[in-house]
């Protein structure tokens, strides 16, 4: 797999979880955002960079899997990274807000934050490694390879 390819994939997969983790601070939303996060990301990312061949080539199944945890992985990050200093800043401005006991954890024991967002994100790796290895397979089936072509599919960019 190509590294402009992960690099991209890297980089949509943080912004998608950082609007899942702005869309989460509405209490009602937080738990579609969630579900999206742990088993619809990989499979929203790679179809938008499949969408008109622009950033995705054809890829094989352990291509999906392994682009999948890529996404999974980021993309829980970016939710953190979005979703941790929003929660801690609306808890000063609204002393009512449900804090999910984010600033707390922050305040007390912040080596112990960052292990549990560590393996939440290795946990939602895992389960996107999946969902993208099925995309990957759903998207084979539809899709036709080059008829006379012996060249590896993959784009490879030298600088």
């Amino acid at each position: 797999m190509n590294e402009t390819v992960v690099k991209r994939a890297a980089i949509f997969s943080l912004i998608l979880g950082a609007i899942l983790g702005l869309v989460s601070l509405i209490p009602a939303i937080i738990g579609f955002a969630l579900f999206t996060l742990s088993f619809l990301a990989s499979i929203i990312v790679v179809l938008y960079m499949k969408q008109n061949e622009k950033h995705l080539g054809i890829i094989d199944n352990q291509q999906g899997a392994i682009l999948g945890g890529l996404i999974g992985f980021c993309a829980t990050i970016g939710f953190f990274a979005s979703f941790s200093p929003m929660v801690c800043i609306l808890k000063l401005i609204f002393k009512s807000y449900y804090s999910y006991a984010i600033p707390y954890a922050i305040q007390d024991a912040l080596w112990l934050f960052f292990i549990i967002i560590f393996m939440v994100a290795i946990i939602f790796a895992m389960t996107n490694s999946a969902s993208g290895m099925g995309i990957a397979f759903v998207l084979n089936k539809f899709e036709q390879l080059p008829k006379n072509s012996d060249a590896p599919l993959d784009i490879k960019i030298e600088d």
